[in-house]
């Protein structure tokens, strides 16, 4: 028989026997109007239905990142719906997915796998989708949700335990999501000059929890080599994400848009280092510049120092030292604290996963200010996974954390005027909490200036912009973003909707929300705003039902979150939305 690897995807329906009991037909026509768009959503994420029984689905993915999102976008649908429905015509359901080994018989699957999807199903909260231990180990990171750890469970006629996780709404830092995405969704005919993508440096440690060492140093020859004015340096974010994929250099030189990669190696021991670093031609592959450095710890700056110096140099032209210097980020006294951050940045990232993650990263920042307390990139930090763990435990953190943070971002600035991640906090603080729009622009101004590499920065600006009533600056902007990602965020493309929103072009922001890969909240209202003025009243409906569960907002609460200094779009938000 044959045999393959596939993504499982099991649904069913809450109290089935007992909504049958109670009226069979109703019951009956709910569930065929269900099964539409359930199906519909599946067909669309690329998925199989393979059998079905009665209330139940079982359908196999190529993809356990394209069986999640479908699984989101069914329970979010799903949910809306029993928001407007009376008590006859709710219907919940349960999934549960499961990556492993299967038999196919006529179009059939059999085996554990199966077996193991439908009983995690069966241990799935209402409404929700409990996760493998191995479609969790895929799917991390990859989807702008969060998890929550739901143990080793027992499940019927399984005869191992099954590590397993409940899939939640996103919570916590969302800036280490991977894009999964094959290839960019932006195509580029011709290659930049002067133009450079740093790849994520390999571990060479025996020790695989060095990574989190690589990514942070590959990090900052990012945020370092494209404050050069001279240089066009693809986003950390698009670089990084070819660690996932099997891709030859030259594939790589055109996706992105570039003529030079810079890869390295880094082996760590104790306080020894050693770090391999090579320039090559993307187009040919060829190596035109590399070399070794041994060094102790304390003499990792010095290193980047001169990677910079070597690249510039190489790509475009003689630079100076002096120059170097003036590129390089801040460096703390003691190089402990400098650990401690970049590890701390490495629980940071993963903040959307679990709330521990979040725990840990607060306890590592709080320790590098206490080893150094003039390392301004702590504080800055720290203040921020302040901000994440209001998110993961509202009932458990003091009152006045708030203020707290403040003084945090403060300090980082007093120390460090040029950290582009405290301006970056500071600005979404004058926003959000201050609606003090002029100071923000400022600061995320400030942001980008110190890294023109970072799409998050950019796509912040973005909605600023749009705000203040300059749509036209802010699609510019958000056009650099793409250039610099071409693998394109979600932030970006929400930004970029926002863009077409307030120039009215109703078509190019349902374009540009369809390609997201999680619904946000402002997507939502502002895709069922888009659709109202274009005419389609049943999607504008769904999607309106939709944003009003995701969010918890009243349309008049979202509205009173748009800071709009020009009235005229919030008059045409209002009405649009109040007309669904």
């Amino acid at each position: 028989m044959e045999r393959k690897l596939c993504t499982i995807f099991a649904l069913d329906v809450v109290s089935y026997s007992k909504l049958m009991a109670k009226d069979e037909a109703t019951t009956l026509k709910t569930l065929n109007k269900r099964r539409k768009f359930i199906d519909a959503l599946i067909a669309e994420y690329e998925g199989r239905i393979f059998n079905t029984a009665g209330d139940s689905v079982l359908a196999e993915f190529t993809s356990p990142v394209r069986a999640l999102e479908c699984a989101i976008q069914i329970q979010n649908n799903s949910q809306a719906l029993n928001n407007i429905a009376d008590d006859n015509n709710a219907m919940s359901f349960r999934i549960g997915i499961n990556i492993g080994d299967v038999m196919v018989s006529d179009d059939n699957l059999f085996g554990d796998a199966v077996n193991i999807a439908a009983r995690l199903e069966a241990e799935a909260i209402v409404d929700g989708i409990c996760i493998s231990q191995s479609t969790f180990d895929m799917v991390n990171l990859r989807v702008k949700v969060s998890y929550e750890d739901a143990g080793e469970l027992d499940l019927k006629n399984i005869e191992r335990p099954i590590k397993a996780y409940n899939v939640l709404k996103s919570k916590g830092a969302t800036r280490g999501i991977v894009n999964s995405d094959e290839a960019p969704k932006i195509k580029y005919e011709n290659v930049t000059p002067g133009s450079v993508a740093v790849m994520l440096f390999k571990n060479l440690s025996k020790d695989e929890e060095q990574d989190y060492f690589c990514e942070g140093f590959s990090e900052d020859l990012v945020s370092a080599l494209s404050r050069y004015k001279n240089l066009f340096v693809s986003s950390s974010n698009a670089s990084f994400s070819y660690s996932l994929k099997e891709k030859v250099p030259a594939d790589i030189g055109v996706e992105l848009g570039v003529m030079y990669l810079l890869e390295g190696k880094v082996r760590k021991l104790g306080n020894k280092i050693r770090i391999t670093a090579s320039l090559i031609i993307a187009e040919t592959g060829n190596t035109i510049w590399s070399n070794n450095f041994d060094a102790e710890l304390d003499d990792i700056f010095d290193v980047q120092d001169e990677l910079i110096l070597n690249i510039v140099s190489k790509i475009v032209g003689n630079v100076e030292r002096d120059q170097v210097q003036q590129l390089a980020n801040s460096k703390p006294e003691n190089m402990r604290a400098y650990d401690l951050v970049l590890q701390g940045l490495e629980f940071h990232r993963k903040g959307s996963i679990s709330a521990e993650n979040n725990k840990k990263a607060l306890a590592l920042f709080t320790q590098a200010i206490e080893v150094d307390p003039s390392y301004a990139r702590a504080y800055a930090w720290k203040a921020c996974s302040m901000g994440n763990n209001a998110e993961w435990y509202p009932d458990e953190i003091p009152k006045n954390w708030f203020e707290d943070a403040l003084v945090l971002l403060n300090r980082s600035l007093e120390l460090d005027p040029n950290d582009p991640e405290a301006h970056r906090i500071m600005g979404a603080v004058k926003l959000l909490v201050e609606g003090d729009i002029e100071s923000a622009l400022f600061h995320h101004e400030k942001a980008i200036e110190i890294c023109p590499s970072d799409t998050y920065h950019i796509a912040r600006y973005a909605i600023l912009l749009c705000y203040l009533g300059e749509p036209d600056k802010a699609l510019l902007e958000i056009e650099r973003a793409m250039r610099i990602d071409p693998f394109c965020s979600d932030l970006v493309l929400e930004a970029q909707g926002l863009c077409f929103y307030v120039l009215k072009k109703f078509k190019d922001v349902v374009t540009s929300f369809k390609k997201m890969q999680i619904d946000t909240r402002n997507s939502l209202f502002y895709h069922a705003s888009s659709l109202q003025e274009l005419g389609e009243k049943e999607k504008a409906i769904n999607t309106l039902n939709i944003a009003l569960n995701e969010s918890g907002m009243s349309i008049e609460k979202f509205i009173s979150t748009q800071l709009f200094k020009d009235k005229d779009t919030l008059q045409t938000l209002k009405l649009s939305l109040n007309s669904i």
